[in-house]
């Protein structure tokens, strides 16, 4: 085998341009071979190894020449270069799968964090709606009372609506916020169709298929509706209409109502004839008694106005204790007042007979006397010779404030 004729440095040169070669394998793989194979060598036979590495040596010897030797000595280095960064590669490798761990535990311990402050937060939440339920004691109750709504920023909507055999008119209480720029009448037309009547256990009446315009300088409300429309046949759908119309914009700040169909004046109802006008009086004083009527299905009674005004608040009593034959009553027999008064504050005063025992079934039989106390001009209600303390969120030991309006519902 000749010598090679090349020098140390045209050698170093060729193997400086030959490709890098670097080991991929893992730093756990390479410990695993190397401990096998000294597994294995230990159970070769003692003569073996020192036989193999003289072989070795001289095999060596032979073939290798001086020019040789250098290159051997750079390669030496290049392995070594190459296995202290290996080490160094393992040692970053190493860093950041720890680093990446660490990261991975806080970005667990942060997420489970903001899990618990949103549970937190969701449990606040709770809390605070159920505080709204309970700072609401009028919640549950029959009427629309004056804590339950803030008059500033809400608009307060009574609708007058056939009971389900279209008998009687019930009045029903929905509030809607109020908007800039929009009247009265147009919140009022434009809550019709959100009505749930059917739901409420009362007859589907609205909305009313008919165009509204209001004049605020006469203080005129025009209706105007087409030819064929539901109000003109049978007598019990014009005394509903008419009872309805009146009972919906008298006390509105209305003071008549102009009836057309299809822009030609009046209204043609089979049993009247042709009606042009609805007179409204915002300054009238209704002095009613509210009765109950009862629906199936419908947790509180509904409090209905008689259609007869009373000369006093006694003679409403009257009324109240015995019904209408339709509708029934709203005071009970045992339910006994010795004296009513009107003091100089016009507050109702009222003295309960001793053998009246209240408890809070009678719940809705008070809130049908302060409906119709409001009726009457007085500012509130206040007992006398009670025997409780508390009804309900009224303590009867104070004036009792009256209702805004009868019969409240939500609407979507």
């Amino acid at each position: 085998m000749k010598k090679s004729q090349l020098s140390d440095k045209q050698l170093e040169e060729i193997l400086g341009q030959m490709p890098k070669v670097k080991d991929h394998r893992d730093s756990r793989d390479i410990y695993q071979n190397i401990a096998h194979r000294v597994e294995k060598r230990k159970t070769m036979p003692t003569w073996v190894i020192p036989g193999a590495a003289l072989a070795a040596v001289l095999f060596l010897a032979f073939i290798l020449s001086p020019g040789l030797m250098g290159v051997n000595h750079s390669a030496d280095k290049s392995i070594e270069s190459n296995s202290a960064s290996d080490a160094k590669s393992f040692m970053e490798m190493d860093t950041a799968v720890r680093d990446d761990t660490a990261n991975e535990s806080a970005s667990q311990e942060e997420s489970t964090l903001m899990m618990d402050a949103a549970d937190g937060e969701a449990e606040e939440k709770s809390k605070e709606f159920a505080a709204m339920d309970k700072a609401n004691p009028y919640d549950g109750l029959i009427s629309l009372y004056a804590e339950e709504v803030d008059t500033e920023t809400s608009e307060i909507l009574t609708y007058a609506i056939p009971d389900d055999q279209a008998m009687r008119i019930v009045p029903v209480t929905v509030t809607t916020p109020k908007e800039e720029g929009k009247s009265w009448i147009d919140n009022y037309t434009e809550t019709m169709p959100k009505l749930m009547e059917k739901e409420w256990g009362l007859t589907d009446y609205y909305p009313m298929d008919a165009a509204w315009n209001f004049d605020e300088a006469t203080k005129t409300l025009t209706m105007d509706v087409k030819q064929n429309n539901p109000y003109r046949d049978g007598s019990t759908a014009n005394v509903i209409f008419i009872d309805s119309m009146t009972q919906n914009f008298s006390g509105a700040g209305i003071d008549k109502m102009v009836l057309s169909t299809e822009g030609k004046p009046g209204l043609e109802l089979s049993n009247i004839g042709l009606l042009e006008e609805l007179p409204l009086n915002a300054e009238t004083k209704k002095r009613r008694a509210y009765l109950f009527l009862t629906v199936e299905g419908v947790q509180n009674p509904y409090l209905v106005p008689t259609k007869e005004q009373h000369e006093s608040i006694g003679k409403a009593f009257e009324q109240m204790w015995k019904g209408d034959g339709y509708l029934s009553a709203s005071l009970p027999e045992i339910f006994s007042l010795a004296e009513t008064n009107k003091s100089e504050n016009d507050i109702l005063e009222i003295t309960i007979d001793k053998n009246t025992t209240l408890d809070e079934s009678y719940l809705p039989n008070l809130e049908a006397i302060l409906m119709t106390a409001s009726e009457f001009d007085y500012s509130g209600v206040r007992f006398t010779n009670a025997n409780i303390d508390q009804l309900g969120p009224f303590n009867l030991n104070e004036v009792l404030p009256l209702p805004l309006a009868p019969n409240k519902k939500n609407i979507n």
